[in-house]
């Protein structure tokens, strides 16, 4: 079985199109880097206080290189569409709303899985764990929501996005583990 909406208020809206693609990749990007990092980190045998500080820096970081990165970018699409005769100069996208969707995106992905480790969560097993199950159902929701606003299969897009961001957590988790063995960090 499979769920395919039909249109909605989200289909030919220009303010959707024109920020899904900071929406998805930021939130992501920002979900997917730090789970893995954290989930690396858990895999070596760090502290908690040792994983929030990382996963705190790491997000911080991520929401400032991502948002300069997607300021810059397109404000470079913009100007080469302006500068070039043959393409469509009426979509030209705004850099500065582009970067804005791209730091909040990725801030609020990124801190999904630091949830479990800053409210306390003791065991860091049990904490990777809520954090996987969070980062999966956000990851999930995420490949839905491209799914309702382009028209595609919940179900497979959903699936689409878990999956292959699945990849990086887990070879996040394994490269740690293989981290703390060849350094020595008692886990």
């Amino acid at each position: 079985m499979h769920l395919q909406l039909r249109p909605s208020l989200w289909h030919r809206n220009e303010t959707v199109a024109d920020t899904i693609r900071e929406v998805v990749f930021g939130a992501e990007d920002g979900t997917v880097q730090n789970t893995a990092l954290i989930a690396g980190m858990v895999g070596a045998g760090l502290s908690t206080s040792v994983i929030v500080i990382a996963g705190v820096v790491n997000a911080i970081a991520g929401v400032l290189s991502m948002s300069a990165g997607a300021y810059l970018s397109s404000k470079a699409e913009r100007d080469v569409r302006l500068a070039t005769p043959s393409l469509d100069k009426i979509r030209t996208s705004s850099p500065l709303r582009d970067a804005g969707v791209m730091a909040v995106a990725y801030g609020l992905g990124a801190l999904v899985p630091l949830i479990a480790f800053m409210v306390g969560v003791f065991d860091l097993h049990i904490a990777l764990a809520i954090a996987v199950v969070a980062t999966s159902i956000v990851l999930f929701g995420l490949g839905a929501i491209k799914a309702v606003a382009s028209g595609q299969r919940v179900m497979r897009a959903g699936l689409e996005m878990l999956v292959l961001a699945a990849a990086a957590g887990f070879a996040g988790y394994f490269l740690g583990v293989l981290a703390g063995a060849v350094f020595g960090i008692p886990g």
